[in-house]
């Protein structure tokens, strides 16, 4: 499996430092960020503000600088990360011709968020009829679609995921299997659930979360949350997770997403790229 990071994970570097760390670190490829950013970048944060962030409103001549920047330093892009909703089609061709530029197969498409307003069986017709829009700019593009399986959507676990992409042909359409969601919401066993997505397993985020203890005021004294917490040490048991892609055949890229706050972008991915390589090793 090969190597990559997400660069909403690296807010402190801009492009070019990202690919110069990455590859010095023995990375094989990057995930872009691609949003509409306004944030603060002398205050840079993972969601806001994020130096390694591609503004979705670039010209196609600053794409082609940063995926020359890319090529110049080595590197694949497994998947473009974008943050596009399904239902703006405009944005969404815009990005598949970036992805493109990149010699990305795959860009993210979202647009699937649940607050409760409207009936699950109402919003899964709703995101198929939306996403079969997506899969024919897919096709006109040669870019396939990935859906992330994400808390707060209705997409939060593979099962759902499945439910969701299993109208359309995994030639088209795949999922991003993301652990440190599903410790907020969608757990199911590892294997299981790659067993369940079959060939729609497109892609695989690193990361991971930790619950932490809260008061309820309630019947119920305690209850948790959940926050966010580095692959080494968060509550994800990756070497099942390891294993469950081993035993499936999983041999497509293993993308890091870490959120440890406080630490050197260069030092985050030289050690998320330590433990996949002590991960893989271990569960040999």
């Amino acid at each position: 499996m090969k190597h990559a990071i997400f660069t909403v994970s690296m807010p402190n570097s801009t492009p070019r430092e990202a690919a110069t760390k990455i590859k010095a670190a023995g990375g094989h490829g990057v995930e872009w960020r691609v949003v509409r950013d306004a944030g603060d970048t002398a205050k840079p944060g993972f969601w806001s503000g994020n130096k390694c962030t591609l503004q979705v409103d670039w010209t196609e001549a600053q794409f082609k600088d940063v995926a020359a920047i890319t090529r110049d330093a080595g590197l694949e892009v497994p998947n473009l990360g974008t943050y596009t909703a399904a239902e703006n089609l405009d944005e969404v061709e815009k990005m598949m011709g970036v992805a493109k530029l990149f010699g990305a197969p795959s860009l993210r498409v979202g647009g699937l968020g649940y607050d409760g307003n409207t009936p699950y069986p109402k919003m899964l017709e709703n995101a198929q009829a939306r996403f079969a829009k997506v899969l024919e700019l897919g096709r006109k593009h040669g870019v396939k679609t990935l859906v992330e399986i994400h808390h707060g959507t209705i997409v939060p676990s593979a099962s759902a995921a499945w439910r969701l992409v299993s109208a359309f042909s995994p030639k088209e359409i795949g999922v991003i299997l993301d652990p440190g969601n599903m410790m907020y919401e969608g757990y199911e066993n590892w294997q299981m659930g790659l067993e369940i997505l079959g060939p729609y397993l497109g892609h695989v985020h690193v990361k991971s979360a930790m619950p932490v203890p809260k008061p309820l005021k309630s019947p119920q004294r305690l209850g948790f949350d959940v926050t966010w917490a580095s692959p080494r040490a968060g509550a994800v048991d990756f070497a099942k997770v390891f294993r469950a892609l081993k035993t499936v055949g999983y041999d497509g890229w293993l993308s890091v997403e870490d959120f440890a706050t406080g630490l050197d972008d260069e030092w985050v991915i030289r050690d998320a790229f330590a433990f996949l390589r002590e991960m893989d090793a271990f569960t040999a």
